[in-house]
């Protein structure tokens, strides 16, 4: 009996639910998984294509996809079946082939008992594990930064990285839409995505290039923006998703503006910057969408990093800073956790080597991986003014910092193929971590050569093996934006070139 003639003779019980499909995987060497969620009990059948078109599979009943490759759903084992009493079913396919990669497999599904109602369109492109490839579809205009948050349906939204304009990622379709108008960030500010779904935009340099403290609430599902101001004017800071769905905003500049000509009658004028630095914080309450104001911490400090870490506190470390007391520049090497309980920082840790623009994520097992950065020692240009003495270059080592009852402390766990700092960093699906992009810097003691590029490598770090080089991206990239998708990929956009590529692990 042909597929589709067997279909039809299924009885017809009650009207039938509108499924929806989802996909997980799609590495050429391990498995794609295809889910179904409709009715308990069900009778379904997932179609496999590597067409696109309009098909009818039943009179007025049709399909995005095109039935050539029908004979796959009865041939392959779970693509027909009954749904479970929760009303969920999954088929598999275990891919061992490099030669697929790049492949586009099309699929829908259909449940009975009339088979009336196909499920949404899903698309996956195979590719090998460890490398990146482009995106089925492109934004239509360039996501340079901002924050990407999930909403309800698993899709993504791109907020603040396109001026005006928000975007959303289709994840079922990689495809692009348009989200709605909402706030355009400026050079470094900063955007956090809320509990509740919504994007909290926070300060950076205005139109006449001075710190801001404008800020606003974006809601994808409005499409409607609030705007509101902080406490303090910021640039360079850092803001927090914390447990209890507030955010912590943390140091800054308060002020960059730079007197060439003081500079070049007094090389040590070049350390005014760093007297604009802020000890300050404050919280954001999505509550009731005010600021208030937090503790001070006791050192100053912008281009730092802060992660929000399992136990309810917060890791602020390294950046520009000011040595207490004495008030004298440097760069940070150490970290302080803000425990939401006490209200209070505590005591510093110390990690090997002061950075600034380096990378955090915090890993599944509640530790904190920081990697890279930019190394810049000051201690000889500040005794002699000499700017001959500026030390200047990349770091290519990862430190791992792990709270303890009396403080946290930090330990070596490896180190990068290539130094890197402003690079993009994210847990994959596996719990291992992706370190790409960013930038190299080496300066040599005279001033005379200049080591200095954009990368587009990659590095994988497994916790308890260390660092290995992976897949390259396509184009280096600059604090690029790294983004989980529901399939266990990671999209990877922002920092230079106009176009998301997709790393599969």
């Amino acid at each position: 009996m042909k597929p589709l003639i067997a279909l039809a003779l299924l009885p017809a019980l009650a009207a039938a639910q509108t499924p929806h499909l989802s996909q997980t995987g799609g590495s050429t060497s391990g498995t794609t998984t295809w889910s179904i969620d409709a009715a308990p009990s069900e009778l379904y059948g997932i179609v496999l294509s590597t067409t696109e078109a309009s098909s009818q599979i039943f009179p007025g009943v049709f399909l995005d996809v095109a039935l050539t490759d029908l004979a796959l759903t009865f041939s392959l084992p779970g693509f027909v079946g009954t749904t479970d009493a929760s009303g969920t079913a999954s088929a598999s396919i275990h891919l061992a082939s490099p030669a697929l990669a790049g492949l586009l497999i099309s699929s829908q599904a259909l449940t009975g008992p009339n088979f009336d109602a196909p499920s949404n369109l899903v698309r996956v492109t195979l590719a090998d594990s460890g490398t990146f490839s482009a995106s089925l579809h492109q934004p239509t205009l360039p996501i340079v930064g901002g924050a990407a948050i999930s909403d309800a349906q698993g899709n993504i939204v791109f907020a603040g990285g396109s001026g005006p304009l928000a975007q959303r990622f289709l994840t079922d379709r990689e495809e692009f839409e348009n989200a709605g108008i909402t706030f355009g960030t400026g050079l470094l500010a900063q955007a956090t995505g809320l509990a509740d779904g919504r994007v909290l935009f926070t300060g950076g340099f205005d139109l006449a290039g001075k710190p801001t403290a404008d800020s606003a609430v974006y809601d994808p599902i409005s499409e409607t923006t609030l705007s509101i101001s902080m406490g303090k004017k910021r640039a360079g800071h850092q803001a927090s998703l914390m447990a209890d769905g507030r955010v912590l905003i943390t140091g800054g500049f308060s002020d960059l503006s730079v007197d060439l000509a003081a500079i070049l009658a007094d090389p040590l004028q070049a350390l005014a910057i760093f007297q604009s630095l802020l000890n300050s914080t404050e919280f954001f309450n999505p509550a009731t969408d005010t600021f208030s104001s937090g503790p001070n911490m006791l050192e100053a400090r912008a281009l730092h990093s802060s992660t929000a870490m399992a136990n309810g506190q917060v890791l602020v470390a390294g950046g520009m800073s000011l040595i207490p007391i004495v008030s004298i520049p440097t760069i940070s090497s150490t970290a302080y956790t803000y425990d939401p309980l006490l209200g209070i920082f505590g005591l510093p840790s110390f990690f090997s080597g002061p950075r600034l623009m380096h990378s955090a994520v915090l890993q599944s097992d509640g530790s904190v991986l920081m990697a890279g950065g930019l190394s810049i020692d000051l201690a000889d240009f500040i005794t002699s003014g000499d700017l001959t003495k500026i030390k200047v270059g990349t770091l290519d080592d990862i430190q791992r910092y792990t709270a303890g009852f009396f403080g946290g402390s930090f330990s070596g766990v490896g180190t990068m193929a290539e130094s890197r700092a402003a690079a993009g960093m994210a847990l994959t699906s596996s719990g291992d971590v992706l370190i790409t992009g960013g930038l190299h810097m080496a300066l040599s003691a005279d001033l005379t050569a200049l080591d200095f590029g954009l990368t587009a490598s990659s590095d994988l770090y497994t916790q308890g093996s260390g660092s290995v080089a992976t897949g390259s991206m396509a184009n280096p990239r600059i604090f690029p934006v790294l983004v989980n998708l529901p399939d266990g990929s990671l999209m990877v956009i922002g920092g230079g070139p106009l176009d998301a590529e997709i790393y599969q692990p």
